[in-house]
């Protein structure tokens, strides 16, 4: 028996809620910290699932199959959402960096290093 059981109405309520509440406060605090965070808890969540599946009894095969495909779906929805709560991120510091007027050679060096690689990034996608 799994763990964290997504095939059971109260996990799955309860992990998208967490995942909603978590992706606001990323957004409001335009950190993406977060999501980080939470991209992290599902992939965890995903390798137990998978061990969980190596040791399981042959009728527990298909709800670990279930909830690792779930696992799954919330590890590219978080992986989604912290693309996009970094991209806020950048895009916070860059007014941040307009309003605080001229800045160091070294500063701008870091900072167009961090807009280059997002902004191809977010081109292709």
């Amino acid at each position: 028996m799994p763990i964290i059981d997504f095939t059971q109405p109260f996990y799955l309520i309860s992990a998208l809620v967490l995942f909603v509440l978590c992706l606001y406060l990323a957004r409001n605090n335009k950190s993406n910290t977060v999501t980080c965070v939470m991209l992290l808890c599902f992939l965890t969540i995903l390798v137990c699932h998978t061990i969980e599946l190596a040791h399981a009894e042959l009728e527990y095969v298909g709800t670990l199959a279930i909830c690792i495909l779930v696992d799954e779906i919330f590890t590219l929805i978080s992986f989604l959402s912290f693309l996009w709560t970094d991209k806020i991120q950048v895009e916070a510091q860059k007014a941040a960096n307009k309003k605080s007027g001229k800045k160091g050679k070294k500063e701008k060096l870091e900072n167009k290093e961090i807009e280059d690689g997002l902004d191809v990034l977010w081109k292709k996608v």
